[in-house]
């Protein structure tokens, strides 16, 4: 008999996928930057508002400032829920309820204070103001 002429089997290895999920990530990643770096021209053109002075004189009425310890001030007067619910009375139904609250106010009294002012149906509004403007109590 005579020997095979075929060469013996080679071992196969396992192929690697190493390079394949490298391949990948570095795509995801280039995906994501072109994705995440789109920008509306139009959105680009729009010169946003911005506060130069704003007398506090000059603040929307009415206002009703929030302190941090909870208490409310309706232009300049110290009331609790019935007053400030009385004292909105005479005003047209749709005038706006103007608040201002600190920046360090609580979250929470914010959210009280939204909830208290519900029954009364008027809008809410929150007034702002440019940062190094002290409000005067």
């Amino acid at each position: 008999m005579q020997g095979s002429r075929l060469s013996p089997p080679r071992r196969r290895t396992p192929p690697e996928f190493g390079l394949a999920q490298v391949n990948i990530v570095l795509l995801l990643v280039l995906f994501f930057l072109v994705v995440g770096t789109i920008v509306e021209t139009d959105e680009m053109v729009v010169q946003l508002p911005e506060t130069q002075e704003l007398p506090l004189d000059r603040l929307p009425r009415p206002l009703l400032l929030l302190r941090d310890d909870g208490s409310w001030v309706l232009d300049g007067d110290e009331v609790g829920v019935p007053g400030l619910l009385a004292a909105l009375e005479p005003l047209e139904p749709d005038t706006a309820l103007n608040i201002l609250a600190g920046r360090d106010l609580p979250a929470d009294l914010l959210l009280e204070t939204v909830d208290a002012l519900a029954p009364s149906g008027r809008p809410l509004r929150l007034v702002t103001l440019k940062s190094g403007v002290e409000v005067v109590e």
